[in-house]
């Protein structure tokens, strides 16, 4: 077995410059420390420069007037990290913060003033304060996202945040492994030789990259060249070969990886844990599991049991005018696929005559539907003829917000939906909702092509991969506006 000579120090000349403090990875820590700070120390400014002097406050009012940032705080970081806010790629990325930033903060801010109204504690803060704080805890997250993205660029122009990697293997994995990483749109990983321990059958080079020399020489390579990461890049089935490299190449002071390329080409990796004690890749995530499950429980139940004592006053001035407009009683129940596409009975306010309905959702609905009476049509294009699904959100079957529960005998086109769309019934892995993702982008309304149907679908997948509450909380505030702008629910 050939080894390298460790005892000399020669200079380290890399094409990229590196710090112990300066990576990625410090980066994203430090912006969720500086958002935390930000939000608590905007606080306190406008609370210094609202009231003046502290002790005009009677006992106990400054501890009330730490408790709403402090929360504020960890909301807006637990949304932000959940939207993929603090993902290093998407901090240099300035529209995209600044959007975002602004909706997670609305978000937080909507969160707190609903929390203030139920406990009765809105009342007890200066409504002069609350809005001076609000605005500039928000404008001080703007304006450190500008800063940040000019000293991302900065550092990026002097090499301090590129992740030095070499690939071992010349074979068919590295090269789809060195193709993946040129087309990823990831700028911090630079590729800075291929090695490979075979004496022949390997090229010269690797997708553009010169194969150096053997995993003997890349130890001559690594003391030399600032590298983080080194990456194998050989067939899975070779576990003696595999175990031999990874006892010589694991006592480089650098992170060893092992490419699982040719098998992500067949089925999506999330990563790695453990059952008991046999490591598993992880395929799929169940999604809401866990915390967030309770979270989502708990946001149905409070402010689906808030909104439905709210709306029962006007349910009932809908129910009246339904009765008075034509034959038939108020409420409409109608089968639909729920959870795990179990089949759920939803309820809905009567819009259709009622010797004319469809119970089973087979007959699409179209444009100046005659089936549809006077007030119908107005519940439609409102989607208040839904209000009644909020006795279905209390009672467990659906949530406020998730894909829209469709009638089991829904068609795309001409075709039933899961014939329809593949993915169709994956949509069915969280209960479904009164409003959605896709209903705040406009697909409302009847579907008659597949590129419809296909587009909610999609939609729907979106929302339960990337579930957080303050995407629930933006869905609902951004659910009333759509209404008026889309004009395509009939």
């Amino acid at each position: 077995m050939v080894t390298a000579d460790l005892t000399q120090s020669p200079p380290r000349d890399g094409p990229g410059r590196h710090s112990v403090l300066l990576s990625p990875v410090t980066v994203v820590g430090a912006t969720k420390a500086v958002d935390l700070v930000l939000v608590l120390g905007s606080a306190f400014a406008t609370f210094v420069l609202y009231f003046g002097i502290l002790t005009d406050l009677e006992p106990g009012g400054m501890e009330r007037y730490t408790l709403a940032p402090l929360l504020a705080a960890v909301l807006f970081r637990i949304g932000f990290r959940r939207i993929g806010g603090y993902d290093f790629r998407r901090l240099s990325a300035l529209r995209w913060q600044l959007a975002h930033v602004a909706a997670v903060w609305a978000a937080v801010v909507a969160a707190l003033l609903l929390l203030g109204f139920i406990g009765k504690q809105s009342q007890t803060y200066s409504r002069g304060w609350a809005l001076l704080w609000m605005v500039s805890a928000l404008a001080s997250l703007l304006v450190a996202r500008g800063i940040l993205r000019l000293f991302i660029l900065r550092w990026a122009r002097q090499g301090y945040l590129a992740r030095n990697i070499v690939v071992v293997g010349a074979g068919e994995p590295g090269a789809q492994l060195i193709a993946k990483l040129q087309s990823s749109p990831e700028e911090g990983v630079k590729i800075c030789g291929v090695f490979d321990d075979r004496k022949s059958r390997i090229p010269a080079s690797v997708g553009g990259f010169e194969v150096l020399g053997t995993t003997a020489e890349l130890f001559d390579f690594v003391r030399r060249v600032a590298i983080d990461e080194i990456i194998v890049a050989l067939p899975l089935n070779a576990e003696t070969r595999l175990k031999q490299l990874f006892d010589k190449l694991k006592l480089l002071p650098v992170d060893l990886r092992l490419s699982v390329e040719p098998m992500s080409e067949a089925f999506p990796v999330r990563g790695i844990t453990y059952l008991a004690d046999v490591p598993v890749l992880e395929i799929v995530e169940r999604p809401l599991k866990n915390w967030n499950a309770i979270t989502k429980w708990v946001e149905d139940k409070l402010l689906g049991g808030a909104m439905l004592l709210v709306a029962l006053p006007v349910m009932a001035v809908i129910a009246v005018l339904v009765k008075f407009d034509s034959k038939g009683p108020a409420l409409f129940v109608q089968e639909r696929f729920g959870f795990n596409n179990n089949v759920i009975r939803v309820l809905k306010f009567r819009t259709m005559h009622s010797d004319r309905g469809d119970a089973s959702g087979a007959a699409r609905t179209v444009r100046g539907d005659p089936r549809i009476t006077r007030v119908g049509r107005v519940l439609r294009a409102l989607s208040l003829d839904e209000l009644p699904q909020l006795f279905n959100v209390v009672r467990g079957d659906m949530s406020l917000v998730g894909p829209r529960p469709h009638a089991v005998a829904m068609k795309a086109g001409e075709r039933l939906y899961p014939e329809a769309v593949s993915e169709y019934l994956a949509r069915h892995r969280v209960k479904p909702g009164i409003t959605g993702w896709a209903q705040t982008h406009g697909l409302r309304g009847e579907i008659d092509t597949l590129d419809k149907a296909r587009a909610r679908v999609a939609h729907d997948l979106y929302y339960i991969e990337h579930w957080s509450l303050s995407l629930d909380l933006w869905i609902l505030a951004t659910t009333a506006p759509s209404l008026f702008v889309h004009r395509n629910a009939y």
